[in-house]
């Protein structure tokens, strides 16, 4: 393991690592060591570390603490001797650096360790489960993302260690979320995502009292959720967004009232959007790509937190209700892009005075686009393409101080673009230029009915 220009190990080398005499001197940077002169931990982060760490700093048997992180130049394996000497370490990070090779089975033997951070490198090969359930008795955090690991992952095993934080994402384990996870009842966090599970949630993740936040994103996980979910009172992020998830929400769900985030987008999901009002902490919705039939519940903006609402590409019909104005205080993206809703754009939306994002593109609107809308003072989107809207574009819209991006092509709309042009802003505009009575020279793209990559 070289030492590059500058970094924290600047000063090594100058002496002993540990040059405690009375108030003079100090220790090597990166390194604390206890009362006896020993080196106590190790902190690298950044340091423009090369090459490949060596076994020889397992020979520093007292560390508790080992960190090395964010060294992009250090390459080669674990050693295995971390494993079997530095046997009194508490926490392990060898992270966001590019090691590779697998992870030493003897890492699993040091029975004292708390937290074990892997995160972020190049390892490859299965984890050695059966040697964890032997010795990790303490562990509370364990996270090995954004690696190249394979292989099931044994919940059975892990339910026998005391974890709070298991972050496993973006890798390539493989298999089923047995039944077996719902034994893990001191976990919080829970984070699957970018792997390639396959089969239902299990009934036993209903087990998980403690449990604040599971990620299942990406994977290939089909069924439908699970009744048990109801039980999950302390959970405030649920995603497995992109799998294919099917069925509607469990009546179950609506007691989840700490629930914050819910994602489940591109998905098989059908059924009508109810129980949703009931999950009275809900900011952020994401649903799109899936089936869902019906209007958008009245009682859905009369969540006091609600912040984004992602409904895009579903089968909703019916009108925006004018019951959106109850999210007036909160709202800032409304996406109901590629749906089956109709009628005149109301001027209820008016109301939403905080919303940034408003995206009703692809669906059966007709009439104007409301004056009123220029009043949202802090919009920064609009796209309204793809219905059957009239009129000239409201002026006071197209001025909006923070305004940067307006699709409205493939409508009927006759004029009021091309003033844009002669203020000079800096707007991405895309229209039908050439059926707007007085164009639109400064349009970012302009589209016809011939023109198929609008």
């Amino acid at each position: 393991m070289g030492v590059g220009d500058g970094g924290v190990v600047k000063g090594w080398l100058d002496g002993d690592e540990c040059r405690f005499v009375g108030e003079y001197g100090r220790a090597w940077d990166g390194v604390d060591c206890n009362e006896d002169g020993k080196v106590r931990a190790i902190a690298l982060d950044a340091a423009n570390l090369q090459g490949t760490i060596p076994p020889e700093i397992a020979l520093l048997t007292d560390v508790e603490n080992l960190i090395i992180k964010n060294n992009p130049d250090l390459l080669g394996e674990i050693p295995h001797e971390i494993g079997n000497k530095m046997t009194q370490l508490r926490q392990l990070g060898l992270y966001s650096n590019n090691l590779g090779g697998s992870i030493p089975k003897t890492i699993f033997k040091l029975s004292h360790l708390v937290f074990l951070n892997l995160s972020n490198n190049s390892l490859t090969g299965e984890v050695n489960w059966e040697e964890m359930s032997h010795h990790q008795k303490k562990i509370e955090r364990l996270i090995l993302h954004n690696n190249f690991l394979e292989g099931s992952i044994e919940f059975h095993i892990l339910a026998k260690t005391p974890l709070l934080l298991l972050v496993l994402s973006n890798n390539q384990f493989g298999g089923y979320i047995d039944e077996s996870i719902g034994s893990m009842t001191s976990l919080e966090y829970l984070y699957l995502d970018k792997n390639q599970l396959i089969g239902s949630i299990p009934n036993g993740i209903g087990n998980l009292a403690n449990i604040k936040s599971i990620s299942l994103d990406e994977n290939e996980l089909y069924g439908t959720l699970p009744q048990t979910m109801g039980s999950l009172a302390n959970l405030k992020h649920f995603s497995a967004k992109k799998n294919t998830i099917s069925g509607g929400f469990p009546a179950s769900m609506k007691t989840l009232h700490n629930l914050e985030t819910l994602n489940l987008s591109r998905n098989a999901m059908s059924g009508h959007l109810r129980n949703l009002p009931h999950m009275k902490s809900l900011k952020n919705l994401h649903l799109y790509q899936n089936g869902f039939v019906g209007s958008v519940p009245e009682t859905l903006f009369e969540l006091p937190n609600l912040e984004v609402l992602f409904l895009s590409s579903n089968l909703l019909t019916g009108e925006i209700p004018p019951s959106i104005t109850g999210a007036q205080q909160t709202l800032k993206s409304l996406y109901l892009s590629d749906n089956k809703l109709h009628g005149q754009i109301p001027t209820d939306l008016c109301g939403l005075y905080k919303l940034e994002d408003l995206f009703i593109d692809t669906n059966d609107f007709n009439g104007p686009l409301p004056t009123c809308l220029g009043s949202l003072s802090n919009l920064k989107k609009i796209y309204a393409f793809k219905n059957r809207l009239t009129g000239d574009v409201p002026s006071v819209l197209l001025n909006l101080p923070n305004l940067v991006e307006v699709g409205i092509e493939e409508n009927d709309l006759s004029g009021g673009v091309n003033q844009v042009c002669a203020w000079g802003r800096g707007l991405n505009i895309w229209a039908d230029c050439s059926e707007l009575e007085d164009g639109c020279d400064c349009c970012e793209r302009c589209c016809s009915d011939v023109d198929s990559s609008c």
